[in-house]
């Protein structure tokens, strides 16, 4: 694993292709959310068929979960996944309003419903779940514009809003912490990426258009604090340093072979894993990067 300090991603370069025979002989037809482990291990989540993989760097396969219900949901609704400090896999289960967590091997550990009162914004197809540098879980509510901090229980771990001012976004597309703690957020209605401080108070705007930011479909960050942005639209991977300037775009596709991202992840490992969930692929990308 790599440590200290690390200079600004210069190029990503392939390193392996998970195509689509390959994720259906694991049972996985539409790769829809990413997730690594600390020990660099990927999830894929396959949303509609809820079918959760764990593979590893090289593409072996260690195991795969059909995501199934309580008796109350026998059909569960699995919309997001992230991986705790433990290494345990959280999945939002929307149909439950609930987070499932799942052991390193695969074992279900647990499932407990949100807390009532944020029951319609997990069902929301737009909610996903944030982990924050501090390991923290976070709700990303899409109705009240809001990230709600999540205690034990699942319920509000505080009192009023978090991100500052009320009206600071709009229309969050996709939500990612940075190791300085400092939250990020596509806002579609504004034609930007916010940063927000771990306070919550606004600390910059990264404009980027409104045809641009409504093509952003997930957000990923590095331990350095480089965000990645999946560009569905454009068909690339957008970097942008922690104070918000471009640092740097990798392609993925093209006319000829569209390849439009709608999930992306960061490992400890230094690579990056971007998914198509039309194409039915993951991409896995190793990051070179500058001198410090």
């Amino acid at each position: 694993m790599k440590q200290g300090a690390a200079g600004p991603p210069a190029a990503l370069r392939s390193e392996l292709l998970l195509d689509r025979a390959t994720l259906e002989a694991w049972g996985v037809a539409r790769p829809s959310r990413l997730a690594f482990d600390a020990d660099g291990a990927l999830y894929i989540l396959d949303t509609t068929r809820r079918r959760l993989v764990k593979v590893t760097p090289e593409g072996r396969l260690l195991h795969e979960v059909t995501v199934s219900g309580e008796d109350s949901a026998p059909l569960a609704e699995p919309g997001d996944i992230v991986a705790d400090a433990r290494g345990s896999i959280l999945i939002l289960d929307r149909a439950a309003a609930a987070v499932r967590a799942y052991d390193k091997n695969g074992a279900l550990l647990a499932s407990q419903p949100l807390a009532p009162d944020l029951a319609a914004e997990a069902r929301d197809p737009r909610a996903s779940l944030l982990m924050d540098a501090f390991g923290r879980l976070w709700l990303v509510a899409p109705r009240e514009r809001d990230l709600v901090r999540l205690d034990a229980s699942l319920a509000r771990a505080r009192s009023g809003r978090f991100l500052t001012p009320e009206d600071s976004v709009s229309v969050p597309r996709a939500a990612v912490s940075a190791s300085n703690g400092e939250a990020w957020i596509a806002d579609a209605a504004s034609g930007s990426l916010r940063r927000f401080r771990a306070s919550g108070a606004l600390a910059g705007t990264v404009p980027l258009g409104d045809t641009l930011a409504a093509a952003i479909t997930a957000l990923a960050s590095d331990r350095w604090g480089y965000v990645y942005a999946a560009d569905g639209a454009g068909q690339r991977i957008l970097v942008f340093g922690p104070g918000g300037a471009r640092a740097l775009e990798r392609a993925l596709g093209g006319e000829a072979h569209p390849w439009r991202p709608g999930a992306i992840a960061w490992s400890p490992f230094d690579l990056v894993a971007v998914a198509d969930p039309e194409r039915g692929e993951v991409h896995l990308l190793g990051i070179e990067r500058e001198s410090p």
